[in-house]
Formats: structure tokens, sequence, C-alpha cells
């Protein structure tokens, strides 16, 4: 006899098939008229429909424990953060970080600092009992502008009106790198904690052996050489995809993906190697599109937009 099969996975690709279609249907109306971005409406979306309010959707029963909640959690939001910043990489205009450097270089450098320390002295002042070097490690996980949030002052009818063109760039290009960049803050502090949060007590070598460790493996191995990283395999994809654009080996729609796949190709083995993945993807979409050429060629292509990561955004909120 014929049984409703109430698991976990049909529960939840209806609720997520649900939510996308009706969130497209009305994604207009939203986004144009009212100024409310795709994330904040699914993510008010997944508390309605989560473990604290209609519980239709019940993340510990399939993850087992909360460790394994939170992987997939951080492995997931790698991926769309991956997504997103080899897209907004693609984005920007030819040459964009080279003819922009001093301006990105401000925003990177003196204003980010500012903004990392201005953040962590309002943690310190307002939580009470809580050491300053753990202030300055949260005040990094939230100095960063998220790209996926800026989207709604780039894009759409809003930016359009109201936001300068240049602006919409340099936001971009700034969302895009400062996410990589909020590294060397986080570990600082990290370092600094682990090495003379305690006095020394639980590990010796002071503040020396953490601001070594600091330039060491945070700005040689994870930041330099992410950027190298990306921009080898952002230049060698260009190539190859431009080699076989012209022989006529790949199809159209195997083209339009070509940056979603090259996307989850460097989130994986930047993974693999333990840099910075966030970085390197930003640093491939630029360099993949260095000469404007992919850009130009998917600008006016429709069926390009399904690569974007509207979907998997809504998703991971």
């Amino acid at each position: 006899m014929p049984k409703l099969e109430l698991s976990n996975f049909n529960i939840v690709v209806s609720l997520l098939g649900g939510w996308i279609s009706l969130f497209g249907l009305v994604s207009y109306l939203l986004k144009e008229n009212f100024y409310l971005s795709e994330a904040l409406i699914s993510l008010l979306a997944g508390i309605a429909f989560g473990p604290r309010a209609l519980n239709w959707v019940r993340p510990l029963e399939y993850a087992s424990s909360v460790d394994n909640l939170n992987e997939i959690t951080l492995f997931f939001t790698r991926l769309v953060l991956g997504v997103q910043l080899v897209l907004a990489g693609i984005q920007l205009p030819s040459r964009y970080l080279k003819q922009e450097w001093k301006r990105l270089a401000i925003l990177l450098g003196p204003v980010m600092t500012a903004m990392w320390l201005s953040t962590s002295l309002l943690i310190w002042g307002l939580v009470p009992n809580l050491p300053f070097l753990h202030a300055l490690a949260i005040g990094a996980c939230v100095t960063p502008t998220d790209p996926v949030l800026s989207n709604v002052i780039v894009k759409g009818k809003f930016a359009d009106h109201n936001v300068p063109t240049d602006l919409q760039k340099i936001i971009i290009a700034e969302s895009g790198a400062n996410d990589g960049l909020g590294y060397p803050f986080l570990f600082l502090a990290l370092y600094l904690i682990k090495y003379i949060g305690d006095g020394g007590v639980a590990e010796s070598g002071g503040s020396g052996l953490a601001i070594g460790l600091w330039f060491g493996e945070t700005w040689g191995y994870t930041i330099i050489l992410s950027v190298v990283y990306g921009a080898v395999v952002g230049w060698v994809a260009k190539r190859l995809l431009y080699y076989c654009e012209q022989h006529k080996f790949v199809d159209r729609e195997s083209f339009l993906v070509f940056a979603l796949s090259l996307a989850l190709f460097i989130t994986g083995t930047c993974g693999l190697i333990g840099s910075d993945d966030i970085l390197a993807c930003f640093i491939a979409g630029n360099v993949f599109t260095w000469d404007d050429w992919f850009r130009l060629q998917t600008l006016d292509e429709a069926s390009s937009r399904f690569c974007r990561p509207g979907a998997t955004s809504i998703t991971q909120y």
C-alpha cells in the first residue's frame, strides 16, 4: 500500500527546489523594488524551515554530529565563495588590477587595517572580560567585505541608478580580494594567542616565533603562493580554452560553464595544499579574462546566466 516517505533527503530537496522556484518567481520584485538581497531572504527562510521554527529541515539528523555539520557548512561555503570570486574576477574589465592597483592598495592596506582595529576595539569594549587578542581574532573574521552580500549594491536597478560604474568595479575588486587578505589579520591574532596569550605556558617561543610563523606560513605559503597559483592556473586555463575554441573542440554549453569548473578545480587543489583558495579563485578569474576575451564572449549570452552563483548562494543561506 502506498505510503509517505518522509526521509530527510526528500524533505530537503522538496523544500530547496520549491524555495528556489518560489524565489525565482518574485526575485525581480524583491531585489529591484524592495532592494532585498537573496542572501537575506534565504537566511530568513532557512531559519523558518530549521529546527528552531518549523523543524522541517533537521541538519543534525543527516550530519550525525555537530562536528560533521560544521565541516559540511565549511566545505559548501568554500564552494560558494570559490564560484563567486572567480566570476567576480571575470566581471572586471581588462587588466583592471594592474590599472587600479594604487586605489586597491589603499583599500586593502591602511583602510582594511583601520577597519580591523576599529572593529576589534568595538568588540573588546562591548564584550566583558574578553582578552584583546581574542577580540582581534573576532574582528578579523568580520572585517572583509562579503562578495555575495556586496552584490546588492553593485548589480541591479539600485546600482545602475545610485552607484557610479567606477565605484561598482572597485567594490567588486575590493570585496573579491579582501576575503583572502583577511588571513593575515586572523592568523596574526591566532599566533599571538597561541604563543603569548597565556604567557607562554602552553607553547614556548614567544612573540618572535609568532611573528616568524606569521610571515613565513601566512604571507609566504598562504597568501603569496595562492596569488601565484591562481595566476598560473587562470592563464593556463585561458590559453587552453582559447585554443580549443579556435579549433572548434569545445561546444557552447561547455564553454559557458568553464568558469564554474575552474572555480571548483582551484577550490579543491588549493584545499589539498592548504593554501588560500579564496584569494586564488579571485586572482584566477581576473587573469582568466585579462585580455577581456572570455568576458566579451559571454557578455550578451543569456544562457550564461545559469552558471552564476545565485542558486548556490540561496542554497547556502
